[in-house]
């Protein structure tokens, strides 16, 4: 055959093998950092000396069954990698984005913010969720070596991966921050945070009281307990995650919705189990339960309203017409809902005025239907500690936006970094003055600090003592427990009446937009021709 003659099979299609990909159901944003994160290094080299570990520690488990330190170790490998490694690559995702300039690229793709870190926080969980896996194994291997509680452990080993969830979530949503060290403080903060839940757990199952912590809690508490660890842990990641997104979203995205009443919700549900549930055999009744629920509600307060008076205000009529659609109610209720801290102080004041309610209610029920649950007393020192110590921290919240938006708000823009800045120098000059009246022996002194809110706490610690000490007689303060708490809580209130009137002024722009939105919204009715004019 000639070496110009046509082949025989030169027109048929050959058969090439196809390789399965990634679903078309799934988000782009979670394939790409699937993909990523499965071949770096850390995953790689993670889950190889881990599963290296766990062999050794499974073999010598066999031969030394009662050891204890074999069983600590063959949980501290698996939270040092689900725990540990897997979230910290979450510490600069949205960073890496918004430093390289790719968000508005990801944005033209029809990514929303939420899609995106959700995607990125997911390809880390898949990640996680393959480490769980190749663990199993060794799991039931141990059975065999005798003395292991396998349901218990599997129950722990999913409560550990969870806590590598939430770690991971907090991680990704606050990965924006431009600023090393507030990303770095995080990072070490929820790093130490989950080693040492992960230490306590295993040092009380294999430590000296063998102890599985889940039976207590359920038999102390029922579901009430597993809700109220539950709940703030699902709300930390979801609040973490819609921060993040909120980030790298486009500016007509309104994430502040779902945010604030997320927010609501759990704050209610606090203060529901707090008159609904009461611990059985407690010293102090009652109070038990209203003090940690109440906790938890402050707790949540307060990340929410740093939030919300750190966001921008975005008066954009694509951001307006949603809300100008649906009346006069939908504009009430944008009050409480627009982007930016004019309407975040309104939510909060109003939020602020339904926790001191409940919390009123829940001492009123405790203490009058309840008869004060097992004669615990309330005195007048427990009142000014809640006033002055944490009503105090409540009222430092609105301080450094009313000093930005009275001295600064021509010179530097508002962000997170002016914020702590005024905080720092208002936490510096109540230092200077704690010193001066220390320095002098004169309590007194500390009344030059009134305009600031913590300046109770000072206060407090002053009238506390009976004015001797070991070496000499000292001063003690003019004013007593009633005084500083009134004097507290109208300071306090000072500051959230003026930034209710800075917001109210900062919200005429808004309203601007809305008649703008609404103008736009009658526009197409009115061009159109009336019936039969042709």
């Amino acid at each position: 055959m000639s070496a110009s003659a046509p082949s025989l099979t030169a027109g048929l299609p050959v058969a090439v093998p196809q390789i399965p990909d990634f679903s078309e159901r799934l988000s782009p944003m979670l394939v790409k950092e699937l993909r990523q994160g499965m071949r770096s290094p850390v995953f790689v080299w993670g889950l190889i000396v881990m599963n290296v570990f766990l062999s050794v520690n499974v073999w010598l488990t066999m031969v030394e069954p009662e050891e204890s330190g074999l069983h600590r170790a063959f949980f501290g490998a698996f939270c040092a990698l689900v725990c540990g490694l897997l979230p910290l690559r979450a510490a600069g995702a949205l960073h890496d984005e918004l430093k390289g300039n790719t968000i508005d690229t990801l944005i033209m793709t029809r990514l929303t913010g939420w899609r995106i870190t959700l995607g990125k926080w997911v390809a880390i969980v898949a990640q996680q969720l393959l480490a769980t896996v190749t663990v199993l194994p060794y799991l039931i291997v141990r059975y065999f070596a005798g003395g292991v509680n396998v349901p218990m452990e599997l129950a722990w080993l999913g409560i550990f991966l969870l806590a590598g969830m939430g770690s991971a979530a907090v991680l990704t949503g606050f990965s924006w921050i431009r600023y090393f060290l507030f990303r770095a403080a995080i990072m070490m903060g929820m790093t130490f945070m989950t080693g040492g839940f992960c230490v306590v757990v295993v040092e009380s199952m294999y430590g000296y009281r063998r102890d599985y912590l889940i039976d207590d809690l359920y038999r102390n508490g029922g579901w009430r307990w597993l809700a109220l660890i539950a709940v703030p842990v699902v709300h930390l990641a979801f609040f973490a995650l819609d921060v993040g997104a909120a980030k790298v979203s486009s500016m007509v995205e309104n994430r502040s919705l779902r945010r604030r009443l997320v927010g609501l919700a759990a704050i209610g549900f606090y203060f529901l189990m707090a008159l609904t549930w009461k611990i059985p055999g407690a010293y102090l009744g009652d109070y038990v339960q209203i003090m940690i629920c109440s906790t938890l509600s402050f707790a949540t307060f307060l990340g929410i309203g740093l939030q919300a008076l750190l966001e921008s205000p975005v008066n954009l009529v694509a951001t307006a017409m949603p809300w100008v659609k649906r009346g006069w109610w939908g504009r009430l209720a944008g009050r409480f809902f627009y982007v930016g801290w004019p309407s975040g102080v309104l939510y909060l004041v109003t939020l602020l005025v339904l926790f001191g309610g409940g919390l009123a209610w829940c001492f009123f029920e405790a203490n009058v239907t309840r008869r004060g649950g097992m004669g615990y007393e309330f005195r007048e020192r427990d009142l000014a500690s809640m006033i002055a110590g944490f009503g105090a921290l409540l009222g430092m919240l609105p301080v450094p936006l009313v000093l930005w938006q009275l001295f600064l708000r021509q010179r530097l823009p508002w962000h997170l970094g002016i914020y702590g800045l005024i905080l720092g120098i208002l936490v510096a000059l109540e230092l200077g003055i704690i010193a001066l009246a220390s320095g002098l022996d004169s309590p007194n002194l500390l009344k030059l600090g009134l305009p600031i809110p913590t300046m109770s706490w000072p206060w407090l610690e002053a009238a506390h003592h009976d004015g001797t000490s070991y070496y000499r007689r000292v001063e003690t303060m003019d004013w007593g427990y009633g005084e500083i708490a009134l004097i507290s809580g109208c300071v306090s209130i000072f500051w959230w009446i003026m930034a209710l009137l800075l917001s109210r002024r900062a919200s005429q722009e808004t309203r601007a937009v809305e008649r703008e939105a609404a103008t736009l919204l009658k526009q197409p009715a009115e061009s159109l021709p009336a019936p039969g004019n042709g």
